[in-house]
C-alpha cells in the first residue's frame, strides 16, 4: 500500500521535469521572436529618423533660397 513502484516513480519524477523542460522551450522561442521584432522596430525607427533628418535639411536648404 505505501510501496511505490518504479513506474509511478518515474511518472511522478518524469511528467513535472518533461512538463518544465518543455515550456522553458516555449518561452526561449518566444523571447527569440521578441527579440526579433523588437530589432526590426529599432531598424524602422532608424529609417523613419534618417528620413526626417533629410526632410529638415531640405526644408533649410529651402528656407535658405526664400532668404
Amino acid at each position: 500500500m505505501g510501496i511505490v513502484n518504479n513506474l509511478q516513480l518515474y511518472i511522478a519524477i518524469g511528467l513535472p521535469t518533461i512538463a518544465v523542460l518543455a515550456s522553458l522551450t516555449v518561452s526561449l522561442f518566444q523571447i527569440s521572436g521578441i527579440r526579433e521584432d523588437i530589432r526590426e522596430i529599432r531598424n524602422d525607427i532608424k529609417l523613419l529618423t534618417g528620413k526626417v533628418a533629410e526632410i529638415d535639411t531640405r526644408l533649410s536648404l529651402i528656407e535658405e533660397r526664400i532668404k
